[in-house]
């Protein structure tokens, strides 16, 4: 008979879960490790971009009302200047004209006036003569003589005044001559030259201004974008955490396992309700992860267009515009410096010329005070010969003779301030009109031709900033992008893991007694982890029979007034 052979089942072995935990410890630290290099390459990429946009700014600030445009209507003003040159030395030799008349209308007044003086004075002398040293008479004649004497040395003074004044006049007449015949010898070319290459530099700074703007608006977009990017980048964190919430309770399970109070078959419900968080995990960040990534692909291309004209075309172009403005300038320069040494001279001589107004019209009033003491002493005189019986009547012809010539030396005072009247008018006219050519210096117009250089120079700068921003920005989003890529190469990783927690969990039966009570603790444990409403949701619908689900957000009616003390996510 031959013998019964006992066949024993061998015990189920419990296999733990430590190997999994080790498995998503590793793809956690490559899915830091790729994030934080992408978070590293953007926040890069938001200085470069900054730095771009402020580049533009100064530009755009140069271009468009700043000192650039006040150049380029500097030079229009000095052109227009240059233009009126002509036309305003034929009106300031009118005008010279004119004051010279003047002048030597005065000279001769005021020498018909020092002559009257003179004749005035041999009459207080014949006075005195005649009066035979009577008292009265000699006090009246030595009187007379004293303010005599002192109006012909107040007239010599003016005498001499007016002879520097038509010296001056002459040689401003002749600067401007000398000036209309070097500006005959350049115009019109040289003003219509300075006036097209400014208006030519306007169009060269609009085209610079208008390409500014069109890359800084560029720039905003892209800022714009790369802030979003940036808010974007935090799928990694929240694909961690959620991943982190399984890996903690797992810990917790294979703990349990461990220490004997649950086998490793037990815990499937709970493996279950981790496989259902870790595929709703993965699908949510594959999907977030390829829309970031493509964003960053599309400011990559967008990163090209920032690029502006070459530095070389751009040295170039400048070089040409201020090279042709600068020979403008130079051939305007004689007739600049001419129109320079013109009004300087012109302003000292209109300076003399009032002071010269202002001393005539002292004098006049003086001749005319002068004219009424006189007059008055013939009168005192006449009225003295009255009572000079002997002396009376010869003294009496002497006095009507005074009288003839005071009122000789009043048509003389009238005369001298009417003409005065055409020498201050002309005076102001001439001074207006400089003060209104003062953009038409070689002073102003060097400053102007600086100024427009910096303004090129400063463009270039921004310029070259904004394409070797764009150029770094360009590679930092290409770094970015390839850590991107490589988090999405974790996702083949994350799939499997996935797969083992299905699998463990795919045997998951209704439980109750005090199995029940383990996993409802441990699943109550998890929950609190939460931090996003579709976490509980996933939660609940994982749950096998015998197991309480959570509690979930109230969905709130749309206008629905919001509950002051209901602060709560969830």
């Amino acid at each position: 008979m031959a013998a019964l052979k006992l066949v024993v089942t061998p015990p189920a072995v419990d296999v733990g879960h430590a190997a999994l935990i080790e498995d998503l410890v590793a793809l956690l630290k490559r899915l830091d490790e790729s994030f934080d290099m992408a978070g590293t390459h953007l926040f890069q990429s938001v200085a470069r971009i900054q730095n771009i946009t402020s580049a533009l700014t100064e530009v755009t600030g140069m271009f468009d009302g700043g000192v650039g445009v006040e150049a380029v209507n500097g030079l229009r003003m000095a052109a227009e200047s240059l233009r009126n040159v002509r036309s305003l030395v034929q009106g300031r030799s009118h005008e010279i004209t004119t004051m010279h008349d003047a002048a030597r209308a005065l000279r001769t007044s005021t020498a018909e006036v020092m002559r009257c003086l003179q004749v005035l004075d041999i009459y207080g002398m014949n006075v005195k003569i005649t009066a035979s040293g009577h008292p009265q008479f000699m006090e009246f004649a030595d009187a007379m003589r004293g303010k005599l004497h002192q109006g012909d040395r107040e007239l010599s003074g003016l005498d001499h005044m007016l002879g520097v004044l038509l010296e001056s006049l002459r040689e401003m007449g002749q600067n401007d001559r000398l000036l209309d015949r070097e500006c005959a010898k350049v115009f019109p070319q040289v003003p219509d030259a300075l006036m097209r290459e400014a208006g030519n530099l306007q169009q060269h700074q609009l085209r610079l201004g208008n390409l500014a703007k069109t890359i800084a608006n560029l720039a905003q977009a892209i800022q714009t974008e790369l802030h979003a990017a940036i808010q974007a980048i935090q799928i990694g964190d929240s694909v961690r955490q959620r991943l982190e919430h399984v890996l903690t309770s797992l810990r917790v399970a294979e703990a349990r396992r461990q220490d004997g109070s649950m086998t490793g078959a037990a815990a499937a419900p709970l493996l279950r309700v981790h496989a259902a968080l870790f595929e709703t995990a993965i699908t949510d960040y594959a999907r977030d992860r390829a829309e970031l990534a493509a964003s960053l692909s599309r400011l990559q291309s967008q990163c090209k267009n920032l690029q502006g004209p070459s530095d070389h075309q751009a040295s170039e172009g400048d070089g040409d515009m201020l090279g042709r403005i600068e020979s403008s300038v130079a051939e305007a320069h004689l007739m600049l410096r001419q129109l320079d040494r013109a009004n300087s001279e012109g302003m000292a001589t209109l300076d003399l010329i009032l002071q010269t107004v202002d001393e005539v019209t002292e004098r006049a009033e003086a001749i005319t005070r002068l004219r009424l003491d006189v007059q008055h002493m013939a009168i005192n005189i006449g009225l003295s010969c009255r009572t000079a019986q002997l002396i009376g009547r010869p003294v009496m012809v002497i006095a009507n003779e005074i009288r003839t010539y005071s009122e000789r030396l009043d048509a003389i005072a009238d005369a001298i301030q009417r003409t005065q009247n055409n020498l201050s008018a002309p005076c102001h006219r001439l001074q207006s009109q400089s003060q209104d050519n003062g953009a038409a210096s070689g002073e102003l117009l060097a400053r102007f031709l600086t100024t427009i250089g910096d303004c090129n120079e400063k463009g270039r700068q921004a310029m070259a900033v904004v394409d070797a921003e764009s150029d770094q920005l360009g590679s930092s989003l290409a770094l970015a992008i390839d850590a991107l890529e490589e988090a999405g190469m974790l996702e083949a990783s994350m799939h499997s893991l996935s797969k083992a927690l299905q699998d463990a969990g795919a045997d998951a039966q209704p439980v109750g007694g005090d199995s029940a009570v383990l996993l409802q603790a441990m699943l109550d444990d998890l929950a609190r982890s939460y931090t996003m409403a579709d976490e509980r949701l996933i939660h609940n619908q994982a749950l096998v029979a015998g197991l309480t689900g959570i509690a979930l957000a109230p969905e709130i009616a749309p206008g629905a007034e919001d509950d002051d003390e209901d602060d709560g996510l969830f």
